[in-house]
């Protein structure tokens, strides 16, 4: 792959919003690892997105050749940011979309001075949890239910 070919990670705007909704729709009907309520309520619709953008919530993730194929939102405290919905199109799934989005979300974390990057992982998701542990993230407390029917465990990184 060419330079001008590599992945290009980013912080997304509104005008990305319709595109991140076609992705949203994309990748949550496919996660049949979550509850059906948690799937649907992750398939934002544009104008949601472009919403949780005013309010602060930040789109991060990769453009791949002109498109968007893996996001994450992240939401920053004085203390903290807190990385949740990352959303990656099947087609891009293990070839190190995750790991480039983990790697933009910790250098996020200390960019904006906070002192712990965290993230809830849905229990059994072997996937994501061999990439939290393999970028130093650790359990905290016990896992618990975010929503019904839809066990996690949340994982903190202190900020280098």
């Amino acid at each position: 792959m060419s330079a001008e070919n590599e992945p290009i990670v980013e912080r997304f705007d509104e005008g990305d919003s319709e595109e991140l909704e076609s992705l949203f729709k994309t990748v949550w009907p496919t996660a049949t690892e979550y509850p059906e309520h948690w799937r649907r309520s992750r398939m934002l619709d544009s104008g949601q997105i472009r919403e949780e953008m005013k309010k602060g919530i930040r789109f991060f993730g990769i453009r791949d050749e002109g498109k968007i194929v893996g996001v994450y939102k992240a939401k920053i405290t004085q203390d903290e940011c807190f990385g949740e919905h990352q959303s990656i199109l099947p087609s891009r799934r293990g070839t190190g979309t995750a790991s480039l989005m983990y790697d933009q979300f910790k250098n996020l974390a200390k960019e904006k001075g906070c002192s712990v990057n965290s993230v809830n992982v849905l229990i059994g998701q072997k996937s994501t949890l061999t990439l939290v542990e393999k970028n130093g993230f650790r359990k905290v407390g016990e896992p618990f239910e975010q929503s019904p029917g839809m066990l996690v465990q949340r994982f903190e990184k202190k900020v280098d």
